[in-house]
């Protein structure tokens, strides 16, 4: 039987939607690589020699940024959507769309030449996109595994324990403080990944509304009008899920097209909110949150031209002090860089609890300089690659119980926050994974209430497979029972003997 398991996981392990020609993949991405980067050093040699081109430059360089993205996004995964294609993703919006709204009105960076920090923020980040697309594209080996469907009897679980926290979760509302937003995502992703991977999936008209209301449920009952990037790790989870099952890259394609209509309505979702609390709202688009990162790294890269220092990597340990409660913390332990960099950018607000951010870039740039965006290349595309490859194996594993679906969805939410990564650094996507770390760890000790063993269901076994059953028992009795001469009697009692019974169970109850 566990032969039987491990003869499936290694054929669902084959690379489906790998390149065919590794050669040719390789060549493709230098390809891509080389031209995008020469688009972008003429661009910034154009500014360089002519001080007036200042927008026109970073124009082009904004705009390779969103198509490189765009483009890596589609193609890596093939038919599935990977962590590095929602990394290219999230950074065509959040520098190459931003850095196309800055341009007209720049003002708000420091210094007194903006459009010239902007042109050189755009050019590092857009280098550093390339650098690690570049990687990616190299890496990208595995493309859409075969389809794993859970359990019956793991999805009513799923079901049940997943409707009773998030209607905990609501009820409880502000009572929960922090924990509210981990649980109330965690709760939904749980119902999702349930519905999608069950056996009438997507096929079941009651799923698809049933997926579509718990979605609903998070910006309208736990989070309400301020979170967009949460609403939008939660949306990506799920998606990522469900072309795991359902992808094809054409889907992907759509994506790109309707990402420009999901941005408007976050902006219009945002300014109302704005307007709401104060009356008055930052931006008439509402996604000056969204583009203000690419400004602030141009502040932050103007004020290291003026003598500052980067931190050397102490800015990274700050989420480990927002992991102690408060007053534990040690005196030596960072504050997160959006509060530090509060200082730079809004004076008037530090010390306040403002905080603002400067993308995954400016992080970078933060705690080590230039050196820190090459150092962020290699880094970034090993720890999104592995990310992946992660996710996928537990996908695979699922569908043996509970707490193997409890691992997919803690992947699949940590997947998720890739736009918390690239919009303002590790701080915010690893503090915000806590919460819902804390989910899963209340919804694992459910587990221990429930039998471990799935109801078994029929599966067939490989023909080779009984072969190798029944050499394997025969061999067992012959070494319990000595063999006796041959005879007539003994041919025809063993013709007779009944014969051997072989009881078929489903990969799902495999212990662990």
């Amino acid at each position: 039987m566990l032969s039987a398991v491990r003869t499936q996981r290694h054929r669902a392990e084959a690379p489906t939607g790998a390149l065919q020609d590794p050669a040719r993949s390789s060549i493709f991405a230098v390809s891509l690589t080389a031209v995008c980067a020469l688009i972008v050093v003429i661009a910034r040699i154009w500014f360089s020699a002519d001080i007036e081109a200042a927008a026109s430059s970073s124009g082009v360089i904004a705009a390779v940024s969103f198509a490189h993205g765009m483009t890596l996004f589609v193609m890596l995964g093939r038919d599935r959507i990977t962590m590095p294609g929602l990394f290219m993703a999230s950074s065509a919006a959040i520098v190459g769309v931003s850095g196309l709204l800055v341009i007209p009105d720049p003002s708000f960076i420091v210094g007194s030449h903006p459009e010239s920090s902007l042109n050189t923020a755009l050019f590092c980040a857009t280098l550093t996109q390339i650098g690690i697309g570049m990687l990616c594209l190299r890496t990208d080996k595995i493309g859409r595994p075969d389809e794993v469907v859970l359990p019956v009897r793991t999805v009513r679980w799923a079901l049940g324990a997943g409707v009773l926290t998030l209607a905990a979760t609501v009820l409880l509302g502000d009572r929960l403080g922090v924990l509210a937003d981990g649980f109330g995502s965690s709760a939904i992703l749980l119902i999702c990944i349930a519905l999608l991977l069950s056996p009438r999936g997507l096929g079941s008209p009651w799923n698809i509304v049933a997926i579509v209301c718990a979605l609903l449920v998070y910006p309208t009952a736990v989070i309400s009008g301020t979170g967009r990037l949460r609403a939008i790790a939660l949306i990506l989870a799920a998606v990522y899920i469900f072309f795991l099952r359902y992808g094809r890259q054409w889907l992907k394609v759509v994506g790109v097209f309707l990402a420009p209509m999901i941005l408007a309505v976050l902006g219009v979702w945002r300014k109302e909110y704005e307007t709401s609390l104060s009356g008055e709202h930052g931006n008439d688009t509402g996604l000056s949150s969204m583009f203000v990162g690419i400004g602030n790294f141009g502040s932050l890269i103007h004020d290291f031209d003026l003598g500052g220092l980067p931190t050397l990597g102490a800015s990274l340990l700050s989420p480990l002090g927002a992991a102690l409660p408060d007053g534990l913390a040690p005196d030596w332990m960072p504050d997160a860089i959006g509060y530090q960099l509060a200082a730079l950018t809004d004076p008037e607000l530090y010390g306040t609890g403002f905080s603002t951010v400067a993308t995954v870039y400016g992080d970078l740039w933060w705690n080590f300089g230039a050196l820190g965006l090459m150092i962020g290349v290699p880094l970034l595309a090993l720890m999104l690659d592995r990310i992946d490859s992660w996710t996928i194996r537990s996908y695979r594993r699922a569908a043996q119980g509970p707490r193997d679906l409890l691992l997919l969805v803690f992947f699949a939410a940590l997947l998720g926050g890739v736009g918390d990564i690239v919009w303002s650094g590790f701080h915010t996507w690893m503090v915000r994974m806590y919460a819902r770390i804390a989910a899963l760890v209340v919804l694992w000790l459910f587990t221990f209430y429930v039998p471990r063993q799935v109801s078994p269901q029929f599966v067939t076994f490989q023909p080779e497979e009984h072969e190798r059953l029944a050499e394997r028992e025969d061999s067992a009795v012959q070494k319990v029972r000595p063999r006796r001469a041959e005879s007539p009697a003994g041919s025809l009692c063993r013709r007779h003997r009944r014969p051997t019974r072989y009881v078929k169970f489903s990969t799902a109850s495999v212990p662990r």
